[in-house]
């Protein structure tokens, strides 16, 4: 499903972007290029991360070193990062540019797996409310949140935020934290749009676009246009007017609809059902692993790679508000390519273990010899 995705954006990325890169760069293929270089560094980072493993990357000392790393770049972002559009979000090292708040999302999502997991395992109720290292989780959530809003960049705060209570609920909170956590997430989201008058035009904006279609309703205009001047089939590859400086991002947050307009209802449920099967294997991966660092991992995953899909390809039809998620594979974005194939690399790493654990149970106990006999990758040697 991943290979076909990327062949699929890969396609996409060029036909949405090379406008824009031939003005910018003098190289149609400038974004195209880039894009397969991001898929090799991430299948590279797939590849290394499941050699390693799950449990040494859930190690103490791996998980405290990655956190130092990334609240390192996201200080160095407000210090010396490239300010484009507004928002302060990436460090720029010579051609390559990285996106520290991508890394922030695996991060919260491994230090929930390896604390919640743990406290699964030794039978210990699952809260919000703890003391001690059971708050280390929320703690650098709410520090990883709070760096990543100042840039500004509320959705993605939002998103880290949410990450973080959605792996407390898959671990089993009490109903009534997850009630009043809801009722405060709401409280506060209200509060923040009311504080910045830019928030709550987008507001109004995602209510109705065409109140101000030339202003700031603008982006959502041309996004709903080029959705529906694709039809059932669309416009065909190349052929969508959309790109032609009329849709801001469009090869980026926006590329789903550049998409639907040039392959129609049909290319745009294609994408949707490779998500969907996507999804499917990766729930099934979830629910069939015993280890409970592993199933929370493999949740965690599943709901940043297909949760932020579907909040994009929503975004794009206006069902949500514009809160600059990319749509993986899809859209053009090194950083969430990169972290999203080593997210899926993790996922496959705990499929791994849990085949070989069954290989292992499998053995009779009389003819066990674990003293010489390992499994290694899926295979038995001396």
């Amino acid at each position: 499903m991943m290979a076909l995705l990327i062949f699929a954006g890969g396609i996409n990325v060029y036909s949405a972007s090379y406008i824009t890169a031939r003005d910018m760069f003098g190289n149609p293929m400038h974004f195209l290029l880039r894009y397969f270089i991001f898929a090799l560094i991430g299948l590279f980072g797939m590849w290394l991360v499941r050699r390693i493993g799950y449990k040494i990357l859930l190690n103490k000392s791996w998980t405290l070193i990655s956190c130092v790393i990334i609240v390192g770049m996201l200080f160095l972002v407000d210090v010396i990062g490239v300010a484009t559009k507004g928002a302060s979000r990436w460090l720029y090292l010579g051609p390559i540019s990285i996106q520290p708040s991508e890394f922030a999302k695996l991060s919260v999502i491994m230090l929930c797996a390896r604390t919640l997991g743990t406290m699964m395992r030794k039978g210990k109720r699952v809260s919000l409310f703890h003391k001690g290292d059971d708050l280390i989780p929320i703690g650098m959530t709410i520090l990883y949140a709070l760096l990543v809003y100042k840039q500004p960049d509320l959705g993605t705060a939002a998103i880290i935020c949410g990450l973080m209570l959605g792996m407390y609920i898959i671990a089993g909170i009490p109903l009534g934290e997850v009630f009043v956590v809801g009722c405060g997430a709401v409280a506060g989201a209200v509060g923040l749009a009311i504080a910045a008058p830019y928030r709550l035009e987008r507001l109004k904006v995602w209510a109705d676009p065409w109140l101000d279609e030339a202003g700031t309703g603008y982006q959502m205009v041309q996004s709903l246009l080029a959705i529906g001047s694709g039809g059932l089939t669309g416009t065909h590859w190349g052929h969508g007017a959309s790109k032609f400086f009329y849709l801001p991002e469009a090869h980026t947050d926006f590329a789903f609809a550049v998409f639907c307009q040039e392959n129609g209802l049909l290319g745009a449920t294609y994408v949707m059902v490779l998500f969907a099967i996507m999804g499917c294997a990766f729930c099934k991966i979830a629910t069939r692993t015993r280890d409970h660092q592993g199933f929370l991992l493999a949740s965690g995953v599943t709901f940043l790679i297909i949760g932020q899909a579907v909040a994009n390809m929503a975004m794009v039809c206006g069902i949500l508000p514009v809160i600059g998620v990319p749509l993986v594979f899809i859209s053009y974005g090194g950083s969430s390519m990169v972290l999203s194939m080593a997210a899926i690399g993790l996922l496959l790493s705990v499929y791994d273990r849990e085949v070989q654990q069954a290989e292992l149970e499998a053995v009779p106990p009389e003819e066990r010899r674990d003293d010489l006999r390992v499994v290694r990758n899926g295979r038995w040697s001396q």
